[in-house]
């Protein structure tokens, strides 16, 4: 399988896309074209959307920021950085935080890694609006 996070649309007509494949991209699409089960087919798995800019990681980052609110908010509650996490990234959905429906129709979040950078912000905001329900005065950057 191969991303490309920024197609070129160079003609759409009614039910017809075509796409152009970034040099970066072509011999990963020339190997995935060569399959047999893509020849045999001649289908994809395709999923469309507008491009996005990926959330940022490292020192001073959005995942970092967020990371940091999870481990106070642990701290405070009891409660494991994995479920915290979780409780913060279901309650985000409803702000508007990416997510994908199981076979049984239960909402679950999108990995962070697949997330933008205005998704993170929704995460950081939920992160402070539960905080604030628990009355925990958050640490931010260099407190």
């Amino acid at each position: 399988m191969i991303e490309i996070p920024a197609a070129k649309v160079e003609r759409a007509v009614s039910d017809k896309l075509t796409i152009l494949i970034p040099e970066l991209h072509r011999d990963a699409w020339l190997a995935l074209a060569g399959r047999a089960t893509v020849k045999a087919s001649r289908q994809l798995y395709v999923k469309l959307g507008p491009p996005r800019k990926p959330r940022t990681t490292g020192w001073k980052s959005q995942c970092n920021h967020t990371n940091g609110h999870v481990q106070q908010i642990a701290a405070h509650t009891g409660d494991s950085f994995d479920d915290v996490k979780m409780h913060i990234k279901r309650e985000a959905i409803s702000a508007g935080y990416p997510m994908r429906t199981t076979s049984w129709g239960e909402a679950v979040p999108v990995s962070e890694s697949d997330a933008s950078t205005v998704d993170a912000a929704i995460l950081i905001e939920t992160a402070h609006r539960i905080a604030s329900m628990f009355d925990i005065r958050l640490q931010e950057g260099d407190e």
